[in-house]
């Protein structure tokens, strides 16, 4: 057993030395990003109002991300921490599980299929609540094992319905195995206690009734944010297909990992998953009808009902509350279930028959040579477009030219790198790039180009000047060739508050929109359709924190409203009480005529605090 011991604590290292290094290097995607610009620097433990995007927040992880920016500043990797912890638990509690099992060989064997799965090693890595939910939940299933092989110890079951409340907290998805693990515990309690000839029903009401406050009190907690989320629809991500080609299909899709494997193997590999699951439903029936039950062979059959009673809450909501199937990185939660019950059945079946624990040597080669063939540093499969950003801006930085009148450069863009782009922006303080937006990647007045695969095979390739190719996502940075640099000032208004007897100008808890300029577009300045539109400002914020306002520049005309810009004052603000230049450009609307009416003014939603000492607009052709 200690050669044992050694070789899994070896194999362990080297996985956690994967994520580790992982979580590192790789550049913060799309969703990291979102969640740190919106709730963690803002410290929102929790959110005022729910949104379309408000599921975004993991909560857990937010507010260990909070604590973690405190003492270790804002970086990519102290961002992780909580993820790369919760591999840790992942790791240490897989183990502890299998420990138990008959043949050293099939404990390693076992790991391994439980640990290698290169989809799930990607959550170990990132800023989000899957991988923390996961390494929770793998805890929360060792007490569970516990509580179902050693006489219903009521602490057991404390700490599996703890861990399994916080996994909810860090990824609400994580609600199915929380009511699922909790209702099988009480089955289970109550099964042994009907069994008994000595039968004490105040051990058994006490026993109940800690398990059902421990879990009422996270139920309390958690089920008013979901129902919010709701109201919101903000519970958007999902399908409404069908179990099977929804959930089923896209999260082994998922494991598969864009692989290109041949189709017939993918299809073999899902029969797999099918004949594992009813052959560990068969046998735990016939171990039950001839009453051959024993410690082992019982919690695969716990095993066997959480995992279906799972996949059957999934579908039951459907139903009765319209929730949408879950989809991909929702449901992998059901592929680490689905791998305990795969090992811990042929642990089972290889007690009869010793010729089956080959099945298991077949799965662990295979996993492992899947694991090698996806082996990366670079990306992680569900933001893989995100994978060069880090690095575009830091090629960006060493050869950037600012136009004349501006005092940034404008990158034009699909959605997916707008979040990313503005996270290395805020974080480093970059304010030389201007807030990146979805944008019209075909409009030249833009000074540089960050184009992924798709838009870049649309693009005249005469009309750019490529500054890099980058072979892991095959994006490309560019430039026009004939690019339109305004540089004539057509326009210039300055409110200048430092004149006054106040020295400046105060947007306080009263103000939501704070003075700016209006400007009725006449036709000597809409002649030119080159047009960029440019605020700058001299701000200081009493608080960093509470700093969370918006530059607006907008567009109407007698219809209405269409053209909204908006760029956050916290981006520029390093320092409380401290004055800050801040500047931010839009370009003019196409469709801009004479007689619109152009607006720039400062948003205070969250009736925060700012002094403003200068403020000017201009407009550039």
């Amino acid at each position: 057993m200690k050669n044992t011991n050694k070789t899994i604590f070896v194999l362990g290292l080297l996985i956690f030395c994967y994520t580790f290094i992982r979580a590192y290097l790789l550049s913060f995607t799309w969703d990291e990003s979102f969640s740190y610009l919106q709730y963690v620097r803002n410290e929102t433990l929790f959110p005022d109002k729910y949104e379309a995007m408000s599921a975004n927040n993991h909560l857990l992880n937010t507010w260990l991300n909070i604590y973690l920016v405190k003492v270790f500043g804002v970086n990519e990797f102290a961002l992780r921490l909580p993820a790369l912890f919760a591999h840790l638990l992942f790791l240490v509690f897989s183990f502890k599980l299998l420990k138990n099992f008959q043949s050293s060989v099939l404990i390693i064997a076992s790991f391994l299929i439980i640990n290698l799965n290169p989809y799930l090693l990607d959550f170990f890595s990132l800023s989000r609540g899957y991988g923390l939910s996961l390494g929770l939940m793998m805890a929360s299933i060792y007490y569970l094992y516990l509580f179902s092989t050693n006489e219903f110890k009521t602490k057991d079951a404390l700490k599996a319905i703890a861990l399994g409340g916080l996994a909810a907290t860090a990824n609400f998805v994580m609600l199915n195995y929380f009511v699922v693990s909790f209702g099988l515990m009480g089955i289970l309690i109550l099964t042994d206690f009907m069994q008994k000839e000595d039968k004490s029903w105040v051990k058994l009401l006490a026993s109940l009734g800690a398990q059902m406050i421990v879990f009422s009190l996270f139920l309390l907690f958690l089920l008013p944010v979901v129902l919010k989320l709701k109201e919101a629809e903000a519970l958007y991500y999902g399908g409404n297909k069908g179990f099977w080609s929804d959930t089923f299909s896209t999260i082994t899709d998922r494991c598969f990992y864009d692989l290109g494997y041949n189709f017939w193997f993918q299809r073999a590999a899902k029969g797999f998953v099918i004949l594992i699951a009813l052959a560990a439903t068969v046998f735990v029936g016939m171990k039950h009808a001839k009453k051959q039950i024993n410690k082992s062979n019982s919690f695969l059959g716990t095993l066997v009902l959480l995992l279906g009673f799972c996949v059957l809450s999934t579908i039951v909501q459907h139903y009765v509350f319209g929730t949408l199937y879950l989809i991909e990185r929702t449901a992998i939660f059901l592929v680490v279930l689905f791998n305990l019950l795969f090992v811990f059945v042929i642990n089972e079946f290889s007690k009869e028959k010793k010729q089956v624990i080959f099945i298991s040597y077949l799965a662990t080669f295979i996993v492992v040579v899947h694991f090698l063939i996806a082996f990366n540093i670079s990306y992680v499969l569900e933001w893989k477009q995100d994978a060069d950003i880090k690095e575009m801006i830091s090629d960006l930085d060493k050869i950037k030219v600012i136009p004349k009148e501006k005092c940034n450069i404008s990158i034009a863009i699909p959605l997916e790198f707008d979040q990313g782009i503005n996270f290395y922006r805020a974080k480093d303080n970059r304010y030389w790039i201007n807030t990146v937006q979805l944008s019209d990647w075909k409009d030249m007045r833009y000074d540089y180009l960050f184009f992924s695969p798709e838009e870049f095979s649309k693009i005249n390739m005469d009309s750019i000047d490529i500054i890099k190719r980058y072979p892991g996502t095959n994006s490309v940075l560019a430039k026009w060739k004939k690019h339109a640099d305004p540089t004539k000032v057509s326009f210039l208004q300055t409110l200048n508050y430092g004149d006054t007897k106040e020295k400046a100008y105060l947007i306080d808890r009263k103000v939501e929109y704070a003075q700016g300029f209006n400007y009725i577009i006449n036709d000597s300045i809409t002649l030119d359709k080159n047009a960029e539109v440019v605020f700058n400002a001299t701000v200081m914020a009493a608080d960093v924190l509470k700093s969370n306002l918006f530059i607006i520049v907008s567009f109407e005309n007698s219809k209405g409203l269409y053209e909204w810009r908006r760029a956050c004052v916290k981006d520029y603000i390093v320092k409380s009480g401290q004055w800050t230049n801040i500047c931010y450009s839009v370009l003019v609307p196409k469709e801009c005529k004479a007689g619109d009416l152009l607006k720039s003014y400062i948003w205070n939603p969250y009736k925060h605090i700012l002094y403003v000492k200068r403020m000017e607009f201009k407009w550039i052709r």
